[in-house]
């Protein structure tokens, strides 16, 4: 791979929009089947829990049938009476008192298990036996936070494997039990060092656990059945346990590849759902932190469903580990009367326990169903405090400080301190939106991007009254508004950016630093974003302190990596941390006939605002929020998706298309009058429409040619974000290239395969669509090897060879030294052409392929498009977003032709724009709209705008494609309008996006 260069010769290019493909589904035809016993198994189980004992008969054998009894009521999840043959089972065998220890620490008893485990550890026992005690117990104060006597624990467990393990003679089982040992302490050790903050040592040992547990399985022909049993448990808690970590780490993919083999292994080995309630809950989390809430609930409630079966009460901490997965889902599908129910109901049954668990207790969760709830008192309180423990921990200006401190603003507000309020949302703003540590590496889930999102909605409603008639306000909430519209996609193109510049000569080891303050920084956070209440102080008062005095040691790092990189490396800093503009900003790159629209869509009411070249802001409020116009879209979509229906495409749904122009744009009429150029920043549902298919009038008699298309009106360019536009304009006078066209096409993804067809078959004229499955909705029981799409098997593209030999001809461009296709179009061929200068010297670059997804693909954390297979195993063959940053390029236009642009499903859009913003930042060249560009026959070709216009005119060939994409229609009876962002005629024409990067005018 090619080093990067962040050097304003690599700021220079940019396309816009491509074309990414909709497999998001899973395609799971079977419903999902719950891992049970057979019943046979099942029956036999129930004779052994059945059978009285002899206490009368020899002590090894009484023995043995209590361990064949708490054996089967494990299997059988019936912990009622595991409970009670336990308890009788440790009045005949002392010995039996571990089990049961182990037992109490996973209910409402532990206090009584912690208290038997200080009896066990005074007793004398062998090496392996005595680190595994400790290490169970450690476990245990690792989840009641107590993290200095899990550490003594451990330590005395490390020492007992370093200076006896050596000692001990290996001969029969005990060889198979000193490999268990160490597992054990190694799972334990990864989840301590991840609370402590040392990250990449807990991922480190997590993975160990994993191979220790495999190495065991050499070993079970030395122990019994049973321990057998277990012992493969160990392996699937594990995986589990590894997954966390990698979620944590945002490794969504990897975590869905731990649990999928957890969950085949238990298949394979017999396990039932009483077995698997742990992993069940981990997907729950991932779900939650990937921002799929309802398939989320759906496994929380699952497990809740297993550990009332089993005979846990409600209020104990298996039930309410269960909960808390299910609130967070309910909260992030904006169920807030069943999350404040069910924040009630954990209170009530804890007490009725009198459980004095933490868990539950998750204050900015609480506080924000609070103000939901209207409990706007309650909330005030909760957050309050919370936000006093966070300045305690993090301090004033930290950003997990400022995602409290805006919630405690909104408490604030409700209430009525409006001077409070204020003063709180401003400096919750300025640390959300400016931190002073790189945003990039700020690794959110989905609840806190959600959270944010609340919080900034909550200020925008406060200021919404002033800022119709106080400019200032309307500034500074527009700034606001440009923030939280780049967020959606600014993680994954700065986490691209960060692993690109670890090549960069001088950026490498600043990164590198970085990166690691940063590990250790989450791991802290982690542990003290929980305390919070004065037991918590009091239990680990040493602890705490030393936490904090190592994180400000931290972020004092941070801030002085951070200076560096952008005094050294400013392009590279912009691209990592964009600066919110002001609207002066905005109107100083604004020609005199050109107007910049940005609007927000929120959750009751959409924001809009419109900057002329003089300066002037016209703030106005739509009372239709994100469900209203997400809904439109979808009706209009409906409308421009016909992709093969011909003449059973559906009429225009004009109606909406004029409601939404009249709630959007109808206010602002005036500022639009006189004005030939429309500039619009937007996210969301609104990202998936093109604005030129609104029109400013009904249309009475449905006639398409009558209608006012916007776009008959004004050119329109559709951007990210106001601060991707401006950095493009600072970079918008670099000279055009001289050689028209470089592309690629028809690649090959199975280098197996003889030979590809050069032609696309006549009748066949819709893009091939893969359906994906990797880390999609569907469950984790249908996460079988098969369930990820094998990269040999996604559909070929023979049309597009068609597509770039076309254009070829119609630029003059060398097809043999130009176009690049079938088994050459691979990533390395993209690489090489960059390095050797080549790329930087063309017009025109196409890529007409599939784009992925993260997580289409194992191991896939970011966008890509799919170029042809390698024979070399170890060579990628996915151009991704990291390559990307990495390209020289000079480019007028880029053409990114793939299949069903902007998925319906949001994910496409969201993974759209970060390929699209890293085309952006790579080039920082101008951007302008969405243009028509036809993945046309040859037959076909000589009659597009598009093509045509680009022969000769590129820089107008948008504007004119656009105004007459009818005229290239054959069938005039189903006249489309001049739709754009994947749209799709009548005559199943495949249409792509492109961009005019030099020219602002279309």
């Amino acid at each position: 791979m090619t080093q990067p260069h962040f050097s304003v010769a690599l700021f220079k290019w940019f396309v816009c929009m491509l074309c990414l493909c909709c497999g998001l589904a899973w395609g799971q035809d079977e419903e999902e089947q719950p891992l049970r016993l057979p019943e046979a198994e099942v029956q036999r189980l129930r004779a052994i829990l059945a059978e009285p004992i002899e206490l009368n008969a020899l002590k090894l054998k009484v023995d043995e049938a209590y361990r064949q009894k708490d054996y089967a009521a494990w299997k059988l999840g019936d912990m009622v009476q595991r409970e009670a043959n336990l308890r009788e089972w440790v009045q005949v065998q002392p010995s039996a008192r571990w089990t049961l220890r182990n037992f109490l620490a996973n209910t409402e008893k532990r206090p009584e298990a912690y208290a038997l485990g200080e009896v066990l550890l005074k007793e004398p026992r062998p090496p392996h036996d005595a680190v595994r005690l400790r290490c169970n117990i450690a476990m245990n104060y690792i989840d009641d936070r107590n993290l200095k006597q899990a550490a003594t624990l451990l330590n005395e467990a490390e020492k007992l494997i370093q200076f006896e393990f050596k000692n001990v003679n290996r001969r029969g089982s005990v060889a198979y039990w000193l490999i268990r040992a160490e597992m054990e302490f190694l799972y334990t050790k990864s989840i301590y060092l991840m609370r402590i903050g040392k990250w990449p040592d807990g991922m480190a040992a997590a993975k160990l656990a994993v191979a220790k547990a495999k190495e065991s399985f050499s070993s079970e022909s030395l122990t019994d059945a049973r321990n057998i049993t277990y012992g493969r448990h160990w392996y699937i808690s594990a995986l589990g346990s590894l997954a966390t970590q990698q979620t944590t780490a945002g490794l969504y993919s990897e975590a869905a590849s731990s649990l999928r083999e957890a969950i085949q292994f238990a298949k394979s080995n017999g396990f039932s759902d009483h077995q698997m309630v742990g992993i069940y809950n981990r997907y729950a989390d991932l779900r939650n932190t990937m921002g799929q809430f309802t398939e989320a609930q759906a496994y929380a409630e699952k497990s809740e469903a297993i550990v009332l079966s089993q005979g846990y009460a409600k209020g104990s901490p298996q039930w309410i580990y269960s909960q808390n997965r299910k609130i967070t889902a309910l909260v992030g599908t904006d169920k807030w009367p069943a999350a404040m129910n069910l924040i009630q109901l954990i209170d009530q049954e804890k007490g009725r326990l009198n459980n004095q668990s933490l868990s539950g207790n998750n204050a900015q969760v609480r506080g924000w169903v609070y103000l939901k709830s209207g409990k706007y008192a309650e909330a005030k309180r909760v957050l309050g405090n919370s936000l006093s423990g966070h300045i305690d921990n993090f301090g004033e200006d930290h950003y997990f400080t400022a995602s409290i401190r805006g919630l405690y603003a909104a408490a604030l507000w409700r209430t009525g301190d409006l001077i409070g309020a204020r003063k709180n949302f401003d400096q919750a703003m300025r640390n959300i939106s400016a931190p002073e540590v790189l945003t990039g590496d700020i690794a959110e889930g989905a609840l806190r991007k959600k959270s944010n999102k609340f919080i900034f909605q909550s200020y925008f409603e406060m200021l919404a009254d002033t800022a119709s008639t106080n400019p200032q306000d309307a500034a500074l909430i527009f700034q606001l508004a440009d923030h939280l519209n780049a967020s959606s996609v600014q993680q994954a193109l700065s986490d691209a950016a960060v692993r690109s510049g670890v090549s960069i000569p001088g950026l490498a080891d600043i990164i590198r630093q970085e990166q690691e303050s940063k590990n250790e920084m989450a791991s802290l956070i982690q542990y003290m974003t929980s305390q919070g209440t004065e037991e918590d102080k009091k239990r680990n008062p040493q602890v705490l302190v030393q936490m904090r005095s190592r994180l400000r040691e931290i972020e004092l790092q941070r801030k002085g990596y951070k200076a560096q990189i952008q005094k050294s490396f400013p392009e590279y800093f912009q691209l990592i941390q964009p600066k919110p503009p002001t609207h002066n900003d905005i109107a100083q790159s604004l020609q005199v006939d050109e107007l910049f629209v940005s609007i927000l869509p929120m959750e009751d009411k959409t924001y809009v605002w419109a900057i002329d070249a003089a300066g002037q802001v016209q703030f106005h409020q739509w009372n239709q929020g994100e469900k209203f116009t997400q809904a439109m879209v979808e009706r209009i979509r409906q409308t421009l998706d016909v992709a093969g229906l011909g003449n059973r495409a559906p009429a225009f749904d004009f109606a909406d298309a004029h409601q939404l122009y009249k709630g959007l744009l109808g206010p602002i009429e005036s500022q639009m009058q006189g004005k030939s150029h429309l500039i619009i920043a937007t996210s969301g549902a609104l990202a998936k429409i093109p604005m030129g298919v609104l029109v400013r009038t009904p249309v009475a008699n449905g006639k398409p040619r009558d209608a006012a298309w916007l776009i008959k009106d004004m050119a329109i360019s559709h951007v990210p974000t106001a601060s991707g536009w401006l950095s493009l304009k600072r970079y918008g006078k670099i000279p055009s290239s001289v050689q028209p066209l470089m592309a690629w096409g028809d690649p090959l993804f199975d280098n197996v395969a003889a030979k590809q067809v050069a032609s696309a078959n006549a009748g066949n004229l819709v893009r091939s669509i893969i359906n994906t499955r990797a880390v999609q909705p569907g469950g984790l029981e249908g996460m079988d090897a098969d369930s990820f799409l094998a990269y040999s098997k996604i559909p070929a593209l023979p049309e597009t060879r068609d597509e770039v030999l076309e254009l070829a001809k119609i630029l003059q461009a060398d097809p043999t030294q130009d176009v690049i296709l079938g088994a050459n179009a691979t990533r390395a061929s993209v690489l090489k052409s960059s390095a050797s200068g080549q790329l930087g010297k063309k017009q025109v670059v196409v890529f007409a392929t599939h784009g992925l997804l993260a997580g289409d693909l194992p191991n896939l954390n970011q966008p890509a498009l799919a170029m042809a297979s390698s024979s070399n195993p170890n060579e990628s063959p996915l151009l991704t977003l990291e390559d990307v940053l990495s390209l020289k390029l000079n480019a007028d236009w880029v053409v990114l032709s793939a299949c069903n642009t902007a998925g319906a499903d949001g994910r496409a859009e969201e993974a759209l724009s970060g390929l699209a913003r890293g085309f952006f930042f790579c080039r920082q060249s101008q951007p302008v709209g969405h243009a028509l560009v036809s993945g046309v026959r040859k037959r076909h070709a000589a009659d597009h705008p598009y093509l045509c216009g680009l022969q000769k005119e590129p820089q107008h060939a948008a504007r004119r494609s656009v105004a007459s994409g009818h005229a290239a229609n054959h069938e005039p009876r189903r006249v489309r309008p001049p739709s754009l962002l994947g749209a799709v005629c009548p005559g199943r024409r495949r249409w792509a996006l492109s961009a005019n990067l030099k020219q602002l005018r279309v």
